[in-house]
């Protein structure tokens, strides 16, 4: 699925041969699909179609990078990190299961998404200091 291959490569799965540390190595490495499944082996239902596009939304959320927010974007980010840094197994969308449906690792992906919205507000930093005369 396309949607699903933007959301590894948002994730960092491309730079996992990148990493600077053992950790972050570790870390893309549990990320990926389990090797010993076969290749393509998630069936697409809508329940997981539901599932990657509520992973997508809460990403875009966290990063303040969706394009017309909702509400005002920092409460959309502030809710959004409960939701990635809740540690719920019991709720069926919950991040860990949504993960998990998806194939992914929670904690190496939480990882990832916490190093995203900091290097984009690296960026920005950067981009701010910049402009400044």
């Amino acid at each position: 699925m396309e949607s699903y291959d933007a959301l590894l490569e948002v994730l960092g799965v491309d730079e996992r041969k990148q990493g600077k540390t053992s950790r972050e190595r570790e870390a893309f490495r549990m990320a990926e699909p389990d090797p010993e499944l076969p290749e393509g082996n998630l069936q697409w239902t809508p329940e997981l179609q539901l599932m990657l596009a509520i992973l997508e939304d809460a990403i875009a959320c966290y990063c303040k990078t969706l394009k017309r927010p909702r509400q005002n974007p920092d409460i959309l980010a502030r809710q959004a990190e409960f939701w990635i840094s809740l540690d719920d197994w019991d709720s069926p969308f919950s991040f860990n299961n949504v993960c998990e449906a998806l194939e992914l690792e929670p904690e190496a992906t939480r990882e990832r998404i916490w190093r995203r919205r900091r290097r984009l507000e690296e960026l920005e930093s950067v981009a701010w200091n910049q402009q400044r005369p």
